[in-house]
């Protein structure tokens, strides 16, 4: 029976050595080598795909409003709002709620088939966390923007020819 007992406890080390080294092995193969170092959440969401048109200006709104909440482009550029904040996020030229300031039109005129025309600065919905939206802007000037969602965050985007 003695010699039973110190067999079954070497056999169930051994198999608990060659399991844990099984998943010892196994984490070193998943973790990034030094020369593919792993990206942070952020740097994944700011990294360009190759099919998404480039940007000029990148604006964050977290749950502290948008950063930068002031910006500078040329005509023609375009420019990617991130949602980054816990809650919902609708990006519209002022003035709030009908979102006229850039081209005239009001809300319910250009997000008549629920989605923004392209001449248009509202992204014509509210956007969850994670997501973004892009919009050229295509004449010149200073153009305040809100979220829709939460009115008293806003921003301005100056279009220089």
């Amino acid at each position: 029976m003695l010699m039973n007992t110190h067999t079954l406890i070497a056999i169930l080390v051994v198999a608990l050595v060659a399991i844990g080294g099984y998943f010892l092995i196994s984490n070193r193969a998943a973790a990034p080598t030094p020369e593919e170092p792993a990206l942070s959440v952020e740097e994944n969401m700011n990294e360009q795909p190759s099919a998404d048109t480039e940007y000029a200006a990148l604006i964050t709104y977290t749950d502290g409003g948008f950063s930068p909440s002031n910006t500078t482009v040329r005509v023609g550029d375009t420019v990617r709002f991130v949602n980054s904040a816990s809650r919902g996020m609708w990006v519209g030229a002022d003035d709030h709620p009908t979102h006229t300031s850039y081209d005239g039109t009001a809300t319910r005129e250009h997000c008549a088939n629920g989605s923004a025309t392209g001449s248009s600065f509202d992204m014509c919905r509210q956007g969850a966390p994670g997501e973004f939206w892009e919009f050229t802007f295509t004449k010149a000037g200073t153009f305040e923007y809100h979220n829709h969602a939460q009115a008293s965050d806003g921003g301005s985007v100056t279009v220089t020819e």
